[in-house]
């Protein structure tokens, strides 16, 4: 078997379209994404619903949902494009969209995605045509009521916005590879929509009858990307609280093209095949407490031998305040040793603390009288 054939990407998405967050996922954990497509999918957790029902409410703030029938897969790209073309349309007239098809290029493989907001923004440092740009927001829901640090954004929550961006900017830069497109998605680009999707075309798109096939409608939708230019390089998440759909506020960062393409470049090779998916570092092991592959994972089992673990309980009550996770170093460890042995043979005098960890004087009963720590001092003085 070829290894174009096995790879994720043909076993799991037909070597066809790849989805933004088939791409962001990998930064969380790679093998958990790995054992999602082979179990169809992840398990639908109370909060995953919860958060998929504050964003359908978010979505029919801004515009009603329609049931649309569809007969070919030339109706559903159709579909696809048409709401792309009324997002587009909401954005340029009332300054905000939601739910935003996107799509375009990664490598060779063709990716689409569903922005879940655009906004217009006011922007005074700017001195071109306009003082103002568009903001690219996605919502985020948590089961905390407080909204988290910004240090705390994962990296998958990150990829996915930048991508976004990326995918935004090159539409309205005019980079469309309709021809491509076409070939990928294997679509006739000349076959006339069926008569159920184009009723719907006739009475919610009146003034555009003649966009009956998905090269009259690629072709309008790359001639309207004309009214939009790049988005803004800050990049916006908001979070709301699962439990009432309340805002938690927003937290802003930086696009960064080429931490973007670095995760690009291995995420393509895995969906290739080229390479084997990979679990997460130890530092962030804590993952593998809420995963539900966890039990059975073989890079955690392969992982665990050599893993170390520390568990905090508060003074208090006893409660449990979580656990921290390190890897065994034997050649850390045997210098340590070396050291302690020399110490105690009485081969070496004992010495103090660095200056970077001073802060451990502050709570020492004898260091009002240390011989090093008064020493230190006087080097500190003298310099």
């Amino acid at each position: 078997m070829s290894k174009e054939i096995s790879s994720p990407y043909a076993q799991f998405r037909d070597l066809k379209a790849l989805y933004v967050t088939d791409i962001s996922s990998l930064a969380w954990c790679e093998q958990q994404f790995h054992y999602s497509l082979h179990a169809g999918g992840r398990t639908e957790t109370t909060e995953m619903k919860a958060g998929s029902d504050i964003h359908l409410k978010l979505e029919l703030e801004v515009h009603d949902l329609i049931k649309v029938s569809i007969e070919t897969s030339e109706d559903l790209w159709g579909l696809k494009l048409f709401n792309l073309l009324f997002g587009l349309e909401a954005l340029r007239t009332t300054g905000e969209t939601r739910e935003l098809p996107i799509f375009g290029f990664v490598s060779d493989i063709f990716v689409f995605g569903i922005i879940d907001q655009i906004k217009k923004f006011s922007n005074r440092r700017i001195r071109k045509n306009n003082d103002w740009e568009w903001r690219i927001c996605d919502t985020k829901t948590r089961s905390k009521c407080f909204r988290p640090k910004k240090s705390d954004v994962p990296s998958s929550v990150k990829y996915q916005i930048m991508l976004y961006k990326k995918l935004f900017d090159n539409l309205a830069e005019g980079s469309i590879e309709e021809e491509r497109i076409f070939e990928v998605l294997d679509l006739d680009a000349d076959k006339p929509f069926s008569k159920k999707f184009s009723k719907y075309i006739k009475i919610y798109f009146s003034n555009n009858k003649k966009l009956n096939t998905l090269r009259k409608l690629m072709a309008f939708i790359k001639n309207y990307f004309g009214f939009f230019w790049k988005s803004s390089n800050v990049l916006e998440v908001n979070y709301k609280y699962q439990g009432d759909g309340s805002d938690l506020g927003s937290l802003y960062f930086e696009y960064e093209e080429d931490m973007l393409d670095k995760h690009l470049k291995r995420s393509i090779i895995y969906w290739k095949g080229d390479r084997e998916p990979e679990g997460v570092p130890i530092e962030e092991a804590w993952k593998c407490q809420i995963c539900e592959y966890a039990e059975n994972c073989e890079w955690r089992l392969k992982k665990s031998s050599n893993v170390l673990e520390v568990n905090y309980k508060y003074q208090g009550d006893g409660s449990d305040l979580g656990s921290l996770y390190f890897e065994y170093e034997e050649d850390m460890l045997d210098k340590h040793l070396k050291r302690s042995i020399i110490y105690w043979k009485g081969d070496r005098e004992p010495e103090g603390v660095p200056i970077e960890e001073a802060w451990k004087c502050q709570i020492c009963e004898y260091a009002e009288n240390c011989e090093w720590r008064l020493k230190k001092v006087r080097e500190i003085e003298q310099r």
